[in-house]
């Protein structure tokens, strides 16, 4: 009996002392950008496999063991923050937005951020820097070679010319096989259409100016981040529009306790033709001009007749005098008196692009605003082609309460 009181007596006391070594802390973790707490962030005791998740309100409540002597607050795009416990009871934590770590979180269909490897179905993302960096006016054409299954074409090489987009090539033959495109949950036509004068007298079925589609209004300067959803999940909420894909473009906006900040840019390009058709530039248009005489040398002499429609001036009736020869060696030109030309190359001329942008972003924990504004002009290689563009953007937020907050954005495009 004295035995069995005396092993009692020491379990008590060695599960007094368990407990005594453990120390309960607890705290809030919050969002340096709202001030609001960040719910389902992971606490964790360093070096122990004790930890875990906030609440809804960003609180927690853990208890420590006598080896544990620092604490880690992380959550999906944010950085990692350690504190020494110490004699601490209460620890708050401010974390802050990870600019370097946010590759793995995208925008979902329904406009909520979650971390791609979480997902059910083929997503990807781009950042708006990455968008920017291509250099292209068309936040469609600035897609191009930035996420895999996605083919970006341009329809021609004006400035301000649309760019078509597929995701995993066409699924139908009769209808468009574009992907639906959404800037901040509102979607918007990205069609393209051309321009036909209708009495082109050498082929009627050839189109004239491809015109530019609706992507051109948005300044690749305004853009966060830019998903890519391939599955049927855009579907889902977008109905059969979205039935080839979506894209889902999120803009910025002025962020809390950042301050007045203004940022200026200016981008210059400028392209020329660097490589023609080669010309010869000796024998003029004609026949039998070029060929070798009994003694190999070219004869220069060649027949030469130049096109004449006749007095009309009309051509294809009975006054017709000659239709000229089609044939590039006739005589000389240098017989005939006359200096070559170059057409191809003087055509062409060149081009240039000039951009300027400017974002005015400020905020405080109550209210935060951007505004943005750009203009380009830009003239292109080919005579009488031009884009000249101008938008104005202004985003605002104001909180009215811990959980009401209105917000609103307003877009000015001229192009």
């Amino acid at each position: 009996m004295r035995k069995f009181a005396m092993m009692l007596a020491l379990l008590i006391f060695a599960g007094v002392q368990v407990v005594l070594a453990q120390t309960t802390i607890t705290g809030t973790v919050t969002s340096s950008e709202d001030g609001k707490g960040i719910p389902g962030a992971t606490v964790l005791v360093k070096g122990t496999t004790v930890g875990l998740t906030t609440d809804m309100s960003g609180k927690y409540s853990i208890k420590v063991p006598a080896q544990g002597k620092i604490l880690q607050f992380s959550f999906v795009g944010m950085k990692t923050q350690d504190v020494t416990i110490g004699n601490q009871s209460v620890i708050n934590v401010v974390l802050d937005p990870d600019v370097m770590n946010i590759e793995g979180v995208v925008v979902t269909a329904i406009g909520i951020s979650r971390e791609t490897k979480a997902l059910g179905y083929a997503v990807e993302s781009v950042s708006g820097d990455e968008l920017t960096r291509s250099g292209e006016s068309n936040v469609v054409q600035g897609l191009a070679s930035k996420a895999a299954g996605v083919q970006v074409i341009g329809s021609g090489g004006t400035p301000g010319a649309s760019s078509k987009i597929l995701i995993r090539g066409n699924s139908t033959f009769t209808s468009n096989n574009q992907p639906l495109i959404v800037v901040d949950g509102v979607p918007i036509d990205n069609s393209t259409n051309a321009t036909n004068a209708g009495d082109n007298p050498f082929n009627i079925g050839l189109e004239g100016v491809n015109n530019s589609n609706r992507a051109l209004d948005i300044n690749p300067e305004d853009i966060e981040s830019v998903t890519i959803l391939k599955g049927p999940a855009a579907a889902a909420l977008y109905g059969v529009r979205a039935g080839n894909g979506a894209i889902i473009y999120t803009t910025k906006r002025g962020k809390a306790s950042q301050g007045i900040r203004v940022t200026y840019g200016l981008n210059m390009d400028f392209s020329s033709v660097n490589k023609l058709p080669k010309e010869q530039s000796i024998y003029a248009q004609g026949s039998g001009g070029g060929a070798m005489d009994a003694e190999g040398n070219p004869i220069p002499e060649g027949n030469f007749a130049t096109a004449d429609p006749g007095p009309d001036f009309i051509w294809n009736n009975d006054d017709d005098i000659s239709g000229g020869v089609a044939n590039s060696w006739g005589p000389t030109i240098a017989s005939l008196g006359l200096t070559p030309v170059n057409n191809a190359e003087n055509f062409f001329k060149n081009a240039s692009s000039f951009t300027h942008t400017l974002q005015i972003a400020g905020g405080d924990d109550i209210t935060s605003f951007r505004l943005s504004l750009s203009s380009l002009k830009n003239e292109g290689i080919i005579p009488n082609t031009e884009l000249n563009k101008t938008t104005v953007r202004l985003t605002a937020d104001h909180k009215l309460s811990s959980k009401i907050k209105i917000g609103g954005t307003a877009n000015y495009s001229n192009i």
